[in-house]
């Protein structure tokens, strides 16, 4: 009885590495996205810090400026959500102050606040 749990365990966790590389063909490190229009006032899904951080840095926080804005990816984080994180492409600061930022991709790209080139 107890190797048929073992085996269905095992079973089960071979299928969530199945899906783990399903994500990873989507995007990798080093690929190029764009940031699009927030879908509230605010990004939701892209973790943006919060205005009163940014003004004590010394930082503006317009997020205006971040419209269209060519991001690399950096890192890319697998568990309950896949989540990346992303430097400006020509080099230059978030905010003047911020050299990357974090966000749920599955969500962000869903939402329309990360776009894929040559996928819409």
């Amino acid at each position: 009885m107890k190797s048929i749990y073992f085996f269905l365990a095992l079973l089960l966790s071979l299928s969530n590495l199945h899906s783990q590389e399903k994500q990873m063909d989507d995007v990798r490190i080093g690929d190029e996205l764009t940031l699009g229009e927030p879908s509230n006032a605010s990004y939701t899904h892209i973790l943006v810090p919060r205005k009163n951080f940014i003004i004590k840095r010394g930082g503006i926080p317009n997020l205006k400026a971040l419209k269209h804005t060519k991001v690399t990816i950096t890192n890319i984080s697998y568990g309950k959500k896949t989540q990346v994180t992303f430097k400006k492409s020509d080099g230059t600061k978030f905010f003047r102050f911020y050299k990357t930022m974090k966000a749920d991709f599955n969500q962000a790209v869903a939402a329309g606040e990360l776009k894929i080139p040559g996928k819409g």
